[in-house]
């Protein structure tokens, strides 16, 4: 019986890859498909589906709202299955999940950073590496940064350890409320299983903490970290890229960590937290661009905020004002309609600074 992939992002391309793999016969369905396309005899697309009922298995991406495009009843007969289930199911490793509203990527990069010295590691899913594409490594430890979206879906949980950074609001556009973002975050804490709630604001002590825990016979190291690229990145002399912050407490962390009293940078999409409106105390100006630009000024409360067509723009207003002001790229927001990802405006954002500042 055909399975049916719900979702083409990454993770729809990871089951394509690993369904292909075990040679099943499957059907992707993606809304964004602008007509039913016959890939192969095994591969058939669609933008739309009529009989749901003669799939046995549907392989659902993180962020798919099942309940869109079916009702329950149309899903009782049906399993439904996450990247998180078949990762559980194939790979034997000791299986480490880290989720947070923030700080997670830079713990997962840490903790895998140290145990990659005392043994062998590898780190895993929102970090950047599809969790599927990696299934069959031979790493003692798999260490899983985890959304809420993934563990939403999750259908049981066979982490063997788990790690909370902290939970503040966010993704309300998808959980509708914070007592459900909460719940899903929540579900990661596995029963008889250890989960540490990280309280101690240096990650370094808590990564040596974690590892003590899991091998308590180690020699305690003491290593040089080092942090994501995009996450308080610093370029050069007066410039900051913290591309990788995409809600408002990643902004507002990054102005308290940094004593932060310069020209900051804003753009993206608002709209997945819901703030009516955003305080921001610190910097001494506030340049907000993008295709956003005129509903984030509406609710950044600021008492210098200059709004400007696009990225190169600010960087021409920056060539004007910043003196020996530092500049810190921190946008606050998932890219929206400005860029592909944090990725390639962090990019962006490094090559205006070398093209400008040189």
């Amino acid at each position: 019986m055909r399975s049916l992939i719900i979702g083409y992002g990454v993770t729809g391309r990871s089951f394509e890859r690993f369904l292909l793999d075990k040679n099943q016969e499957f059907d992707i369905f993606d809304e964004k498909f602008s007509s039913h396309v016959e890939q192969n005899k095994n591969t058939r697309k669609f933008s739309n589906v009529n009989d749901i009922k003669k799939y046995k298995k549907i392989f659902i991406s993180p962020g798919i709202k099942i309940s869109k495009y079916f009702s329950r009843k149309e899903l009782e007969e049906i399993e439904l299955i996450s990247d998180l289930d078949l990762f559980f199911m194939e790979n034997k490793s000791f299986k480490i999940g880290v989720t947070g509203t923030n700080g997670k990527s830079t713990f997962v990069e840490f903790l895998n950073q140290y145990l990659s010295k005392i043994s062998s590691s590898i780190a895993l899913g929102n970090i950047g590496t599809p969790l599927l594409d990696n299934i069959k490594h031979d790493k003692k430890y798999s260490v899983i940064e985890v959304s809420s979206f993934q563990l939403e879906k999750m259908s049981e949980n066979y982490f063997d350890l788990s790690v909370i950074t902290n939970i503040q609001i966010d993704h309300l556009d998808f959980h509708e409320n914070f007592e459900n973002y909460k719940r899903s975050k929540m579900r990661i804490c596995a029963d008889e299983k250890t989960t540490f709630f990280l309280t101690d604001s240096s990650y370094e002590e808590s990564v040596k903490k974690i590892a003590n825990h899991i091998e308590p016979d180690h020699e305690i190291l003491d290593i040089n970290f080092q942090n994501l690229p995009y996450r308080l990145q610093k370029i050069r002399t007066g410039f900051i890229n913290d591309s990788k912050s995409t809600n408002s407490c990643s902004l507002k962390y990054a102005i308290f960590r940094e004593s932060f009293n310069g020209i900051l940078l804003m753009c993206g999409d608002p709209k997945k937290e819901k703030y009516k409106e955003l305080i921001i105390e610190g910097p001494t100006k506030i340049l907000i661009f993008g295709k956003h630009r005129d509903e984030l000024k509406k609710l950044i409360k600021h008492h210098d905020i200059e709004v400007l067509l696009n990225l190169q723009e600010s960087f021409e207003r920056l060539k004007v004002i910043k003196h020996n002001h530092d500049v810190l790229f921190s946008p606050g927001n998932p890219s929206g309609e400005d860029f592909n990802n944090y990725i390639e405006r962090g990019k962006a954002f490094n090559n205006f600074v070398e093209e400008y500042f040189e």
